[in-house]
């Protein structure tokens, strides 16, 4: 395997199930003529031959409420397949079927050419978005493309859902004039015929999604306080608008809602490297068996059928399955084009970490790539993504383990972390490394580390604080707390709810500045690769800037590698021949110092 085969890559990314389960809709990224390209494809959910219904920009696919027909979004509009696309407001962010018609969620009309741009609030950007400058509101759109306005005001909605009942229209939204300061979205709803917005949800945290059930309570994916912190797990809570707010998934002290879905009684838990799709009602039906090692990338019912878009027994690329209780998943799509090869991989626990390592043909010791994940309150799933493939394929011994800090254990497995970053979580880089050479796979003198976002902050971490490393790449990476207090888009948020620190006592000051890599550069002797994408929100360029020009200063080997147009997650979103470029570079920087 090697980058150039990222050209026959293709990924199925969206699903959608018709109101009779009959039929999924599904989103097809792939690549023509060495360019990205989408497919909107129809799939009987009983087996059969996809057809192909568009071609090109393509995004949240829905079914009418009768199944005849199927819109999606393209290009800030929306789309019917057969009619073309439908009037009504541009630069639409979400949309759903209301009748023969629509409601959509879309930003106010931006000023022509505006000389500046003013700034008043923290929420101006949000990574995968870019600039928030103008608020979100819900527009109703008729068949024939007549359009009225519900909301307004200086607030976003988002999570877009129609009421059962047909006659209110709900969102998530913080309306509070100072939500940027403490935000707090929950369910708001406004008549679909006019009317005020009213807030209807209970739960006290933070509500990322919500569903309607069919009696119109709604079922809400937050944490458990007002303020979480990173490793307080996200719950499925029942709210009936009366009585006491339930918690559905409390009980298993993990991770609700890792995948996106349709309906939210259809969740995905993360569970030791496993993401098990669940149905949800007075108790949990596990749609996908463990023992068939899931990952779950979404889920969408309709008519009593479930579909999933989901990869088995570590397979590198997921497929489409039916799933049923009461038997195995069945799937009803497969990727044409062969799969990347599955390495061989095992699965070890060393000193209370689980460790999944893949081996290279032959003989160990192996030159070997410790991947770091982000997060840190994520968790490598039992499926290698395609990077770990491509070193594998290439002679490397890959080594993914799920430190302290992950989400995949509960919450007291992440809170191990909580603040105080490089400290538990670099104390078991080094315990799976030391006991990987024990066993005579890991090389001692041919060791590299590479990590994404706070992997990338671990990474600069553990070569400031150790000289074992031989080759290091951070991605997106962390490396000065203190200015990405502010550099960052969440920043400002996260760093006071997890107790990281803030910038205007000395106390915070002082503990943002300790969990800082760049801290330690003058002690940096590992050659470092830095790889940035130039719109990265997240972790922007200015934090790998500084490592970068404080190593070149030191006279250290470093070099930094900006991608245009290229965001937080670039190994996924970027443009066919970036994506090449990314994995022919770190194939060369470690090849050069470790093979």
């Amino acid at each position: 395997m090697r980058p150039a085969d990222l050209a026959a890559d293709r990924l199925l990314t969206e699903v959608a199930v018709s109101p009779d389960g009959a039929t999924a809709a599904v989103v097809e990224r792939r690549m023509v003529r060495g360019k990205e390209r989408h497919r909107l494809l129809t799939v009987p959910t009983s087996g059969g031959a996809p057809r192909v219904v568009h071609t090109g920009d393509v995004a949240s696919p829905r079914f009418s409420p009768d199944g005849t027909a199927l819109a999606f979004l393209s290009g800030g509009r929306v789309h019917v397949v057969g009619r073309g696309r439908v009037g009504g407001p541009g630069d639409v962010a979400e949309f759903a079927w209301l009748g023969d018609g629509f409601v959509v969620l879309a930003e106010d009309e931006a000023p022509a050419d505006p000389p500046a741009r003013v700034i008043r609030r923290l929420d101006w950007r949000e990574e995968g978005h870019g600039l928030r400058l103008r608020p979100v509101h819900a527009h109703l759109v008729g068949a024939g493309g007549e359009t009225s306005r519900l909301t307004s005001g200086g607030w976003r909605a988002w999570c877009l859902r129609p009421s059962p009942c047909g006659t209110k229209i709900g969102f998530l939204a913080d309306p509070a004039p100072d939500s940027d300061l403490d935000p707090n979205p929950q369910v708001h709803e406004v008549p679909v015929a006019g009317g005020p917005v009213t807030k209807v949800s209970r739960v006290t945290g933070p509500i990322s999604r919500f569903s309607y059930d069919p009696d119109g309570s709604m079922v809400c994916l937050a944490p458990p306080s007002r303020r979480p912190t990173d490793f307080e797990c996200e719950q499925l809570w029942l709210d009936r608008r009366t009585g006491p707010v339930v918690s559905l998934t409390g009980h298993l002290d993990r991770f609700a809602g890792q995948a996106p879905t349709t309906d939210e009684r259809l969740t995905v838990v993360c569970d030791n490297g496993r993401e098990i799709a669940f149905q949800v009602g007075e108790t949990l039906t596990e749609l996908t068996p463990r023992e068939l090692d899931p990952v779950t990338f979404a889920l969408s019912g309709g008519g009593g059928v479930t579909v999933a878009i989901l990869s088995l027994h570590e397979s590198v690329r997921p497929d489409l399955y039916r799933l049923d209780p009461t038997h195995p998943p069945r799937p009803i799509l497969s990727l044409e084009s062969p799969q990347p090869a599955t390495p061989t991989q095992r699965e070890l626990e060393i000193a209370g970490v689980q460790t999944f390592v893949i081996e290279p043909p032959g003989r160990g010791p192996f030159p070997s790539v410790l991947m770091l994940h982000g997060g840190p309150a994520w968790a490598w799933p039992v499926a290698p993504d395609m990077d770990a493939a491509l070193l594998a394929a290439n002679g490397y011994l890959v080594i993914r383990p799920n430190i302290r800090g992950s989400f995949h254990r509960g919450h007291d497995f992440g809170a191990a972390l909580g603040a105080e970053w490089g400290g538990v979580d670099a104390d078991d880089c080094h315990a799976v490394l030391d006991e990987l050479v024990h066993m005579g796979l890991a090389d001692p003198g041919r060791l590299g580390c590479y990590g994404n976002s706070y992997g990338g902050f671990l990474v600069n971490w553990l070569i400031g604080t150790s000289s074992r490393f031989a080759a290091a790449i951070s991605q997106n990476g962390v490396t000065n707390q203190v200015s990405g207090f502010g550099a960052c888009d969440l920043g400002a948020i996260y760093d006071m709810d997890s107790g990281l620190g803030d910038v205007w006592t000395p106390d915070g000051v002082s503990h943002l500045w300790r969990i800082s890599p760049l801290r330690n550069v003058a002690a940096v002797r590992t050659p470092l690769l830095l790889l940035q994408g130039e719109r990265d929100l997240r972790c922007p360029p200015s934090d790998a800037e500084q490592m970068f020009v404080a190593l070149r200063r030191l006279g250290r080997t470093v070099e930094y590698v900006l991608y245009p147009d290229a965001g937080h997650e670039m190994a996924h979103d970027m443009r066919l021949d970036r994506r090449v470029d990314r994995a022919e570079r770190i194939l060369d920087w470690f090849g050069r110092h470790l093979l």
